[in-house]
């Protein structure tokens, strides 16, 4: 008999599957206050010769999967084109990230399902129209949005909703998942926003305290015991996931957003130039964490593993000697990754403000947090 594959097992290996990433526009018809792009939208539309050449460079990457996005991707008007030529070239499965407006108009939706497309993810921030439209910046847009959403529905595509988590939505969090779920959405992502582009522009309208908002999240997700829901969260801190912690970020999604940010880290390792982002966003970025550990690498020239905190003792796997990351002889951008993600990333619960080790303590590794869970760390008696 064949063993099932757990929930878990199936969103970790969805997280591992290769993507590549091909951005087609660099123009959109909404204007989020959260968009985290927008130094880069100068309505431009990338030619057919560019995306065939970055579909092609993906594939020689081992990538099977490809996201289609912008801008939006929906503005492209050889959208049609783009996936079929994907779908020649030998992407199994081709999928676009939008708004949703342009699939409002049921032809479109036909046609993109009869070009190959197979997976639609909607940016779908707030059941609430007045909020939609606000974060979106587009009136009338929710309802194009929600014509969108039923039309990808109708045409069989997979389909997933993508809410950035936020000062104006995270009251209303739970009701807007329950809204999609009645519609019959049963993938999410929560996305925790960045301080980058119009997001940073607009931080005092969208930045929230974790803390302060901890009760609504925690209700939101309480959702995610549903076994017929796939929630996945991107960015979140792991600290506010305690009880919950099969919804923290599979960690190799750290390569993802080195990769992005590769030119910055490039000119600083080569040059010693600090990131254009360094100071006061830093405090609201995942990739705090990161930067911290390689602008410490290169001061130093080597950088050792963190250690497993006194109280979880037999609970932890990684009683072994201290690894060390050399910068002369392991320096790869992708290696030095791998070393942070298994001997730096290391989280605390919210519980251990209350230990007497806190300071000196560096919490316990993500993957031994996300397999069983905060509670392996006691830091009432962990002293």
């Amino acid at each position: 008999m064949e063993k099932e594959i757990s929930r878990d097992e199936v969103k970790d290996a969805a997280a591992k599957r290769k993507r590549h990433w091909v951005r087609i526009t660099r123009a959109c018809n909404n204007r989020c206050l959260f968009c985290l792009d927008r130094e880069n939208q100068n309505g431009s539309i990338f030619p057919i010769e560019t995306i065939v050449a970055d579909l092609k460079k993906g594939l020689a990457s081992g990538a099977k999967r490809v996201v289609l996005s912008g801008g939006d991707p929906t503005v492209h008007p050889k959208l049609c084109e783009i996936i079929v030529k994907a779908k020649t070239l030998g992407y199994d499965h081709v999928q676009i990230i939008t708004n949703g407006r342009m699939l409002a108009y049921e032809k479109f939706a036909k046609d993109l399902r009869a070009a190959g497309l197979d997976e639609v993810t909607l940016s779908l921030h707030s059941h609430i129209k007045e909020d939609f439209e606000r974060m979106g910046g587009i009136k009338g847009s929710y309802r194009q949005a929600l014509a969108g959403l039923l039309n990808a529905q109708k045409q069989g595509f997979i389909v997933s909703v993508d809410i950035v988590i936020n000062k104006i939505n995270y009251k209303t969090l739970k009701a807007t998942l329950q809204f999609y779920i009645r519609l019959g959405v049963s993938e999410f992502d929560l996305l925790y926003p960045i301080p980058f582009g119009d997001a940073w522009k607009n931080r005092d309208e969208l930045f929230f305290d974790p803390e302060k908002a901890h009760t609504y999240l925690r209700d939101a997700f309480s959702l995610s015991k549903n076994k017929n829901l796939f929630i996945w969260t991107n960015r979140l801190p792991a600290q506010y996931l305690e009880g919950f912690e099969d919804l923290i970020q599979n960690p190799i999604k750290i390569h993802d957003e080195v990769r992005g940010m590769a030119s910055g880290f490039g000119c600083l390792v080569e040059s010693g130039k600090p990131m254009s982002c360094k100071g006061e966003r830093c405090r609201y970025c995942f990739m705090n964490g990161f930067c911290a550990d390689l602008d410490e690498l290169i001061a130093k020239q080597e950088l050792h593993g963190r250690v497993t905190p006194h109280c979880l003792g037999s609970a932890s796997k990684r009683w072994k000697p201290t690894p060390v990351f050399r910068m002369d002889t392991d320096f790869t951008l992708e290696a030095f990754t791998d070393f942070h993600i298994q001997n730096r990333y290391f989280v605390k619960s919210l519980r251990c403000k209350g230990c007497s080790l806190m300071k000196e303590c560096e919490g316990a590794w993500i993957e031994d947090v996300r397999k069983k869970g905060f509670s392996i760390l006691t830091p009432e008696t962990g002293i």
